[in-house]
């Protein structure tokens, strides 16, 4: 049986939630996690809004690409700040893919709970 966990974080309060399996094993309970879901308290609450996430992701790592205009990063100062940019962009997108890894997780785990 697959339930949604609140787990709480440090001593500030922060709250994240877990799609948890529980299940017996040698009669003892043992749950397993299934997915993290951050701060989205139930499934049809991250399925909602990751796919959003993923476009803000994609969509800034893309404005960090196209930000330096061509030529420019040769200029003085401009390839250290095209450099970063490179690097902010490459973060975002590996953001972005691992948060589709998790949606396509996600929506198998529905599919076959239906």
């Amino acid at each position: 049986m697959a339930y949604v966990r609140k787990k709480r974080t440090g001593s500030f309060g922060n709250y994240y939630y877990q799609l948890v399996e529980s299940r017996r094993v040698d009669g003892q309970p043992r749950q397993k996690v299934l997915l993290h879901l951050g701060e989205h308290h139930t499934v049809d609450a991250a399925l909602k809004k990751w796919p959003r996430k993923i476009k803000k992701l994609l969509g800034e790592a893309a404005r960090l690409r196209d930000g330096v205009p061509a030529g420019f990063e040769e200029a003085w100062g401009m390839k250290t700040f095209h450099k970063d940019n490179m690097k902010r962009a490459a973060s975002l997108e590996n953001q972005a893919h691992h948060l589709e890894d998790k949606l396509a997780r996600l929506r198998a785990f529905q599919e076959r709970s239906a």
